[in-house]
C-alpha cells in the first residue's frame, strides 16, 4: 500500500479511545502493526463501557448492573489488547492519565441510543459520574498528563463526530485534540482508509490474525463470524444492533490541521518584499520625526527647553523602538537616515539665515543628538527572539519536543471504516 504522504513512524504513539473494543474495531491493526515493528504504543481508554450490551446468554444477567458490567469489560480489554501484542493500556483519570495533585476519577459510559437516521446520539439518562457530564477541561488535563507520561509522539483519536455519533466518542474527540495541541503534540483523526480524506494509510492484513484474536475476547459486545478457509483474510462480526461488518484490509488516519504559522516576529522572518517595506517605512518615520524635530526642537515654555527635550526623547523612542520591535539594525539606520536627512534638507532650504536650527545648545543637540542615538541603538548587542527560553533551559515538564510530523505508522496508516 502506498501513502499520500511520506510515512515515518514515531517511536511513542497515544491511542485515545472511549470504551473497551473501540480500540480493536477502530485501530486494531495500527496498533498491532506499530507493536510489531517496535513502537512503544499505549491505549488510553476514557470508560469502562458499563451501559455496554451483554450479548452471549452466560453474560445477559450482568447487564444493568455496572459495577460488574465494568469489571468483566476490563478483562475483555486485557485480553485484547494481549492479542494485540501487549501495548501498554491506562485508564483516563487513573495512574498515568491524571495529574499528579489530583486525586483518582472514575469517568462512567454516558449511553447512547439510535436515532431515526441510524446515527448514535445522546442517552437521555446519563449518570453524574458520566465522560460526557464531566468538566471537558477536566478530561483535557487527564489527557495531557497521559501525554506526558508515556513521552508520545503522535496522539490518535476519532474524528469530530466521533466516527458515528456516540457521545462519549465525540467528546474524547474533543479532549484528545485539545491536550494534543496544548501538548505541541501531533494529533491525527481516524477516517475511513478509502474515503480520499486520509493522509496515512495503513495495511492491516499482515496482522489479521492478531485483531480477529482481539475481537474475540469481545464476548460481550459482538460476535465475530468463523474463519472462511477459502478466504482466511477476511473477518467479519456482528454488532449488538444486528449490523453485520467487516474488519477493513487498511486503516486510515488524517493529520489534524496545523495550527496557523505564528505571526513574523522580527525583521529576519519576513520574506524580502515585506522587508523592502519595511525599510521605506522606517525612512518615512524618520523623515516625519526630523521634520517635526527640526521645526519645534527650540521651543521652551519658560525658560525650560521642552523642545530641545521632547525631541530628543522621540528620536530615542523611535530607533530603540524599531530595534526592540523588529530586531534589526536596517531598520535603525533607515529610520535615522530619514531624521538625519529632512533637517539637512530643511536646513539647506531656509539657507544660513534659517530659524530653523541656532548656534545654541537646542540647535547642537538636534544637529548630533540623533547621529548619537543612533550610533548607540545600532552597537547593542542582538536581542533573542521573543518569548524564546534562555539558553540552557528546557520546558517545563523536561522534555524534549518530538518531531511536529503527525506520522502514526510505519509502512502505510490510515483508520476503519467503522470507529466502535
Amino acid at each position: 500500500m502506498s501513502t499520500p504522504t511520506p510515512a515515518t513512524r514515531p517511536e511513542r504513539v497515544l491511542f485515545v479511545h472511549a470504551h473497551p473494543d473501540d480500540e480493536t474495531l477502530a485501530t486494531g491493526g495500527t496498533i498491532a502493526t506499530l507493536v510489531e515493528l517496535g513502537a512503544d504504543v499505549t491505549v488510553l481508554t476514557a470508560t469502562r463501557g458499563e451501559r455496554g450490551e451483554m450479548l452471549t446468554p452466560a453474560l445477559a444477567p450482568l447487564f444493568g448492573d455496572a459495577p460488574r458490567v465494568a469489571a468483566h469489560r476490563e478483562t475483555e480489554i486485557a485480553a485484547a489488547l494481549a492479542a494485540l501484542g501487549g501495548p501498554r493500556h491506562l485508564w483516563l483519570g487513573g495512574p498515568g492519565a491524571r495529574p499528579t495533585d489530583l486525586p483518582p476519577r472514575r469517568y462512567s459510559d454516558s449511553g447512547m441510543r439510535w436515532a431515526a437516521d441510524g446515527r448514535a446520539t445522546a442517552a437521555e439518562d446519563a449518570p453524574a459520574d458520566s465522560l460526557t457530564a464531566a468538566d471537558l477541561g477536566e478530561v483535557v488535563d487527564d489527557v495531557r498528563a497521559a501525554i506526558r507520561s508515556t513521552g508520545a509522539d503522535a496522539v490518535v483519536s476519532y474524528a469530530d463526530d466521533g466516527g458515528y455519533g456516540h457521545p462519549d466518542h465525540v467528546r474524547v474527540h474533543a479532549a484528545a485534540r485539545y491536550a494534543a495541541r496544548a501538548e505541541d503534540v501531533p494529533f491525527s483523526t481516524i477516517v475511513d482508509a478509502d474515503s480520499g480524506q486520509a493522509d496515512l494509510v495503513v495495511d492491516v492484513l499482515p496482522v489479521r490474525p492478531r485483531v480477529r484474536a482481539a475481537l474475540e475476547q469481545y464476548r460481550s459486545q459482538l460476535t465475530v463470524d468463523p474463519l472462511d478457509p477459502e478466504q482466511p483474510e477476511r473477518l467479519t462480526y456482528v454488532m449488538p444492533h444486528g449490523a453485520r461488518l467487516e474488519a477493513p484490509a487498511r486503516e486510515g488516519f488524517r493529520h489534524d490541521a496545523p495550527p496557523a504559522a505564528p505571526a513574523a516576529q522580527s525583521f529576519a522572518e519576513h520574506g524580502r518584499g515585506m522587508q523592502s517595506l519595511l525599510v521605506v517605512a522606517a525612512l518615512a518615520a524618520g523623515a516625519v520625526v526630523g521634520g517635526l524635530g527640526t521645526i519645534t526642537h527650540q521651543q521652551t515654555l519658560g525658560s525650560l527647553p521642552v523642545g530641545m527635550v521632547i525631541t530628543t526623547l522621540l528620536v530615542a523612542c523611535l530607533l530603540l523602538g524599531v530595534r526592540l520591535v523588529f530586531r534589526s539594525r536596517w531598520m535603525v539606520t533607515a529610520a535615522a537616515l530619514g531624521v538625519l536627512l529632512v533637517t539637512q534638507v530643511l536646513v539647506a532650504v531656509g539657507g544660513t539665515s534659517s530659524p530653523l536650527v541656532l548656534a545654541n545648545t537646542a540647535g547642537y543637540v538636534w544637529t548630533f543628538g540623533p547621529a548619537v542615538i543612533a550610533m548607540l541603538v545600532l552597537a547593542w548587542p542582538s536581542l533573542p527572539p521573543r518569548g524564546a527560553p534562555p539558553a540552557g533551559t528546557v520546558p517545563a515538564d523536561g522534555r524534549e519536543r518530538g518531531p511536529a510530523v503527525v506520522d502514526v505508522t510505519a509502512p502505510t496508516a490510515g483508520t476503519p471504516t467503522r470507529p466502535e
